[in-house]
């Protein structure tokens, strides 16, 4: 059974910071909700995003973390 799909910070949180100040005008409220999810989940869920997580269809989820990940502030994993 996948638990979910793992993620790291590119480059570690404190790049994380420092992209995220680069970036901010290229996301929108709902990138920044997701972000703030992602936060929390590092701490509580081992930095894995729990299958079925976030409250948006499939395709809107893949193309928001693959947003995410192109713009340098997620690494993400393998399904765990």
């Amino acid at each position: 059974m996948t638990k979910g799909l793992a993620f790291t910070f590119h480059g570690g949180p404190t790049a994380f910071i420092d992209r995220l100040a680069i970036v901010i005008d290229d996301l929108d409220d709902e990138d920044l909700k997701i972000l703030e999810q992602v936060c929390e989940w590092s701490w509580t869920n081992h930095c894995v995003i729990p299958v079925e997580g976030l409250q948006l269809s499939p395709t809107e989820v893949e193309w928001r973390l693959t947003k995410l990940e192109r713009l340098e502030l997620l690494d993400l994993g393998e399904r765990v």
